[in-house]
């Protein structure tokens, strides 16, 4: 007598043996190909460095990030650290690279809290301070090198040394340099400061040059580049907006020039440097600015991008440009979208996945406003759940810095950015 049997050497037969064992060595395959895994910087907090008014106080506030969607979620609300001091003002915000440490500068206010300060962000959103540098002197514009162990800044009133080099000592505090070549003198009034990862270049620009210095590490001396002050087609923004692309020797930052603000050089270590191909660049075909309206410009810590953000008729706006890694051009990606207004402290996070920045809502609320955006691998950009997050009154709350603080852990490759 003859039963229907299923078929037994078929594997596309579930009921088969065939198909069992099929099943079988392919789950112990894929059981032995294990995933490459990287280290990658992931987000973890975002820290706004405020000044608020009614009662007056400056500090902090600190979100927790969500990795994936960037939603924001509160820690522990206002932080008012030193120097929260009656009258006092600070400047701008930096961050040590892959470190919970932020150095911020205060000026204009007792010339006891005129000073370079660190904090260090907690576990729990907190932050404490680290230590500081001598009073008495104003910093507007601030820079680490990448371990932390230096910082450069700008000290203004001065009458011709204005470019100081502190280094941190033993108890976290930072000390002026002894180093001969320090402070020294540049062009009026400086207003950007940048240092690249060797120390060996160090950018300054101000209302009128870009001017790029030589550092000899070992001999602790400084000196201008052949060809420094640079000639662009009009003057440097007095804005922080000098931005090195991570790899290459590439820099670019903002210009008074309606038309293409943005302006690019290739710099080689010696310090001289040749404006790229194609510089200045318009940040976009629609881009229709009938004054000088340059707000801010990032750069993806990757490389692939620079970010800016602008208004002409049509508005404000945040637009992405591609990095020619070849020849340092940029191209617009997309179309520009968007964003409120007054915008400032644009700020890419070190993962590459978010871009943050304030900006105001006008007349409408008028209120003080974070805004979050995510970015794709191809430069397309998303409003994440959390912006815009409400800050403030125009009137009362006043940001000054924003710090994307990352964490370094093991991701599967090209799961980040």
């Amino acid at each position: 007598m003859e039963y229907c049997q299923p078929g037994f050497n078929n594997p596309a037969d579930p009921s088969s043996l065939a198909f069992f064992k099929t099943s079988l060595v392919s789950t112990y395959l894929k059981s032995l190909i294990q995933p490459t895994f990287v280290d990658a910087e992931v987000p973890q907090f975002l820290a706004l460095l405020y000044l608020k008014t009614s009662p007056t106080e400056s500090g902090f506030v600190v979100w927790n990030v969500d990795p994936d969607s960037g939603k924001l979620t509160s820690t522990i609300g206002l932080q008012a650290v030193p120097p929260n001091a009656p009258g006092n003002s600070p400047i701008n915000l930096k961050r040590v690279p892959k470190t919970r440490e932020l150095l911020a500068s205060s000026g204009f206010g007792p010339t006891n809290s005129n000073k370079i300060y660190s904090y260090k962000v907690q576990d729990d959103g907190s932050v404490t301070v680290g230590g500081s540098s001598p009073s008495n002197t104003v910093p507007t514009s601030i820079t680490p090198n990448t371990s932390g162990t230096n910082v450069y800044a700008v000290i203004t009133p001065v009458s011709t040394a204005n470019i100081y080099l502190f280094q941190k000592d033993s108890s976290g505090n930072l000390v002026q340099s002894s180093l001969a070549a320090y402070p020294f003198g540049t062009y009026c009034s400086p207003s950007s400061l940048l240092v690249s990862p060797t120390e060996q270049n160090i950018f300054i620009t101000n209302p009128s040059y870009l001017a790029i210095y030589n550092q000899d590490t070992s001999a602790g001396t400084v000196t201008l580049g052949s060809g420094s002050p640079l000639t662009m087609p009009a003057s440097p923004t007095l804005n922080d907006n000098l931005n090195l692309h991570p790899t290459k020797n590439y820099i670019y930052t903002t210009i008074t020039n309606i038309a293409a603000p943005i302006m690019g050089f290739t710099y080689n270590q010696d310090s001289s440097a040749t404006a790229i191909q194609g510089s200045p660049f318009t940040p976009s075909s629609s881009y229709s600015a009938t004054t000088a309206s340059t707000k801010t410009l990032t750069i993806d810590p990757y490389g692939r991008f620079v970010a800016f953000v602008y208004s002409d008729s049509s508005g404000n706006r945040l637009q992405l440009l591609t990095i020619d890694a070849s020849s340092g051009a940029l191209t617009p990606s997309g179309f520009p979208i968007g964003v409120g207004n007054a915008p400032g402290g644009l700020t890419w996070d070190e993962s590459g996945r978010f871009i943050y920045l304030f900006s105001d809502t006008g007349a409408i609320s008028s209120e003080r406003q974070l805004e979050i955006y995510k970015v794709s691998s191809t430069g397309q950009l998303t409003s994440t759940p959390s912006s815009p997050t409400i800050l403030g009154a125009i009137s009362t709350f006043n940001p000054r810095g924003l710090a994307s603080v990352t964490k370094t852990m093991r991701v599967k490759q090209g799961e980040y950015p």
